[in-house]
């Protein structure tokens, strides 16, 4: 049974006169960075952090030093700043082999909230929307990201989707395919759960079309027996 999530969430505010813990940590753009420092505050508290893994950002030669430890440390450090009343909402990961993110933002702008979409290699990304006038639901950024692409990706899907189908297309394992990317937000609490669900729902979906193709690729490697060749005695 799936479980039953509130599509009409909505956020008071992007902008809080303080900010909790996880929307704390979504300013650390480095991805490896953040996940280190969400597991020491679980583990030692604020007193574990240092001043390293706590920034926001990191000047390039410290980026270098990070990324020559692993590749996967790049994730994230090449993401544009943010600006000035510039949030991220939700973030897509993906498991390549730079851990490339996917930085979805909110910028305050007078009456209404405007809306982009960052990765690391600059890519023009098409929108489903650009503004509101109050914070999203989570029904209305579900809708954003499965309404967004960008021209380069073939793939239908949104910003999310297209990943597992262009996964697909390459003949990977469907967990795999699945666990290419995934999305998770720290206004939005019931996003990553939202898209398990889809991903559930995918994985079916797919593991039929797989069974029926295989079927009819059985069926037409069979050899039809000709009357005529039949031999009566």
């Amino acid at each position: 049974m799936s479980e039953k999530i509130d599509l009409s969430y909505r956020p008071q505010t992007y902008w809080p006169d303080a900010l909790d813990q996880e929307q704390l940590l979504s300013r650390i753009q480095g991805e490896r960075r953040r996940t280190i420092a969400r597991n020491i505050l679980a583990e030692e508290g604020f007193v574990g952090l240092n001043e390293f893994l706590a920034r926001e950002t990191l000047n390039e030669e410290e980026r270098r030093y990070w990324g020559g430890l692993h590749p996967h440390c790049m994730g994230g450090e090449y993401l544009p700043e943010l600006g000035l009343g510039e949030v991220e909402i939700a973030r897509i990961s993906l498991a390549s082999v730079t851990s490339d993110q996917i930085s979805i933002r909110a910028l305050h702008a007078g009456a209404t909230i405007r809306y982009v979409v960052r990765d690391e290699y600059g890519t023009d990304f098409e929108l489903a929307f650009s503004e509101s006038e109050q914070p999203l639901t989570l029904r209305e950024l579900i809708a954003f990201i499965d309404g967004g692409g960008h021209e380069e990706e073939r793939q239908w899907g949104g910003l999310l989707v297209c990943h597992w189908e262009q996964m697909y297309d390459w003949n990977e394992e469907l967990d795999a395919c699945v666990g290419f990317a995934w999305v998770q937000s720290a206004w939005y609490p019931e996003l990553t759960a939202h898209y398990v669900q889809v991903a559930n729902d995918w994985y079916a979906r797919k593991e039929h079309e797989r069974a029926v193709d295989e079927e009819d690729d059985d069926q037409s490697h069979q050899v039809p027996v000709s009357p005529l060749s039949v031999v009566h005695n």
